[in-house]
């Protein structure tokens, strides 16, 4: 916040000379909350929704700037940036009928109003990397910083996936 308002009331000359100065200090509760490589990033994300306030931004004072979306940095249940991360990374993987899938399933995420809610299945043999189609898609959704919550019929396949519910479990979760 310190830094935010020094930045604000324009108080300082060179400002990405003062984030690099002092980038470990600003950055410490992020690397704790998150990770050494991502923490900088949401530092950064706040800092631009405190600039606001001061009618600034990250780009007006010529320091990174960060497309993460406000409500992500109130309740990130996972590392925004890592997921998109993965998410490409992942993505690149997929083969032409899974990417076909992927790409569909990404589309009806999209272009549905945004508090609607969606449910997909997908079935298929052993060994057809369901599983990793179904990563892709939520690595792809929380690299969003939107809410997923994968549930699987068995519980051995909800602990396949990241976050996953068996239905019983998701129901008495639901009802708490």
């Amino acid at each position: 916040m310190l830094f935010a308002m020094i930045c604000g009331f324009g108080e300082v000359g060179d400002v990405p000379d003062l984030w690099m100065q002092h980038q470990v200090s600003l950055c410490e509760d992020f690397v704790h909350r998150y990770s050494e490589q991502t923490g900088p990033h949401y530092a950064l994300a706040d800092t631009e929704e405190l600039l606001t306030s001061y009618n600034v931004s990250l780009q007006k004072l010529h320091l990174p700037t960060i497309d993460l979306p406000a409500s992500v940095l109130t309740r990130a249940n996972f590392d925004v940036v890592e997921e998109q991360a993965k998410a490409n990374s992942y993505t690149m993987q997929l083969n032409r009928e899974q990417r076909m899938l992927w790409k569909s399933y990404k589309v009806q995420c999209t272009t549905t109003l945004p508090d609607t809610p969606k449910c997909y299945f997908l079935d298929g043999p052993a060994g057809t990397r369901k599983t990793f189609v179904y990563s892709t898609l939520l690595h792809t959704i929380r690299g969003r910083g939107d809410d997923v919550i994968p549930v699987a019929s068995t519980g051995i396949a909800a602990t396949l996936l990241i976050g996953g519910e068996h239905p019983i479990l998701f129901l008495k979760f639901q009802l708490i």
